[in-house]
């Protein structure tokens, strides 16, 4: 199984558990240090306005790099949190080893990547990987079960606010460096 060391992977244990908010804080952390991107991956087709600029289409997927400051999108929002660029991958989870291996084309090695997907752990590794856990988990989703063996963190959803969590996450010499601290 590849690593990619730059990659903070964060899934979830299902729909809306807070995933792009533990995201785009993280994103707001890394900021400071220099520059983040964002990476959204899903194997749902949305409709794509013009502010999603598509990179490239192939047999079961689309890779997009996204422009949109002012939508309610996942990546939009990981945009407005502060990632210098956000790209946003439709695919089907068949079609992940092929895209990814495209997309390290886009992102230099040496950049932190927060990446928000179920999928991207089953194809490969990331340097750490966190998974949110809500109150009600679905525990029938074939990916919540595989995060949750290889999770280097897991968190629940009242371990992290809008704004904050309590966790520092820090991108130092290629290696991701977290460390627990209390929130006031």
């Amino acid at each position: 199984m590849k690593e990619f060391k730059n990659i903070l992977l964060v899934s979830g244990s299902g729909r809306d558990c807070g995933k792009t908010t533990l995201a785009c804080n993280i994103i707001r952390q890394l900021r400071n240090a220099g520059r983040v991107i964002g990476l959204k991956i899903t194997p749902h087709f949305h409709i794509t306005g013009i502010e999603q600029q598509l990179i490239e289409e192939g047999s079961g997927y689309k890779i997009f790099r996204e422009t949109d400051i002012h939508s309610e999108k996942d990546s939009s929002r990981m945009l407005r949190a502060g990632a210098t660029y956000v790209y946003f991958i439709q695919c089907e989870d068949g079609f992940l080893p092929g895209v990814y291996e495209r997309l390290t084309e886009l992102i230099p090695e040496n950049y932190p990547v927060v990446c928000e997907s179920g999928s991207f752990s089953s194809v490969y590794q990331s340097g750490f990987h966190v998974l949110i856990e809500s109150e009600n988990p679905d525990n029938l989703k074939k990916s919540y079960k595989l995060n949750l063996k290889k999770a280097n963190l897991i968190l629940s959803t009242n371990e992290f606010s809008i704004t904050d969590v309590n966790y520092g996450f820090e991108y130092l010499d290629l290696q991701w460096e977290v460390n627990k601290y209390k929130l006031d």
